[in-house]
């Protein structure tokens, strides 16, 4: 199966357009926010943004000398217990969008993705190597809702830990049987389940929000207080 018609397939349904975009480490170099003085909204605004920085910055001073294992309870717990649940439409007044973590810590609420995303950034600039984590589509059992969670593969691991912003333990995927797997995605590549292997389907270039949400990332010049560990290992052995 090609990973063009398969991705299509994927995207049909209530929220098509769930898979939206997605940055990629190259996003995490930054620097330092420019000030404003410009409208009274655009001040209050670049003030909030700037509480969100203080606070996101935090999070990682405070967890960088931490284990692998504890930055995941660290960051799953501190996105679970700070946000609130808000749908797209009610957040952003839009029906489908992919907020920074940035943006979201603003807002002070986001929906499925929002969560996961922004632990997904903020474990990339704790250290944890890209190859380690995929944002992971499924659906609830129960409802067939569509359900966005994060996936982190230790390396060689074939079964992933899911950071879920409706649990707040972090479990096995082999733990989580009200969720159903469609796909994954990282930096570069689309995957479908097979059992407990990622097959490779297609170029994460495909999802057509990938771009917008990296450039405003990369607008809002995230700064790391310490240089991002990259790895070469690959997790969960993804086959092609």
């Amino acid at each position: 199966m090609t990973g063009r018609p398969f991705l299509g397939s994927l995207l049909l349904g209530r929220r098509r357009h769930i898979l939206a975009g997605l940055v990629v480490g190259g996003s995490l170099i930054m620097g330092a926010a420019k000030a404003s003085t410009a409208h009274p909204k655009t001040a209050q605004r670049n003030a909030a943004q700037s509480a969100a920085r203080q606070e996101l910055l935090e999070l990682v001073r405070n967890a960088a000398g931490l284990s692998d294992a504890e930055k995941l309870e660290r960051v799953n717990q501190f996105f679970n217990r700070r946000l609130r649940y808000g749908e797209d439409i009610q957040v952003w007044g839009r029906l489908d969008y992919w907020a920074s973590p940035l943006e979201t810590l603003e807002r002070g609420a986001g929906d499925c993705e929002d969560f996961a995303i922004a632990k997904y950034y903020v474990l990339r600039l704790l250290g944890i190597p890209e190859s380690n984590l995929r944002l992971i589509y499924a659906t609830l059992d129960a409802t067939r809702q569509a359900h966005m969670v994060l996936g982190y593969w230790s390396d060689g691991a074939q079964v992933p830990l899911v950071l879920d912003s409706l649990v707040m333990e972090i479990r096995p995927l082999s733990q989580r049987h009200d969720l159903l797997m469609k796909f994954a995605f990282d930096a570069e590549h689309l995957y479908r389940f097979d059992h407990d292997r990622l097959v490779t389907v297609g170029d994460a270039q495909l999802l057509p929000r990938w771009r917008r949400l990296q450039e405003q990332v990369l607008a809002e010049r995230l700064v790391a207080p310490e240089p991002v560990r990259m790895a070469s290992a690959t997790a969960g052995a993804p086959t092609n």
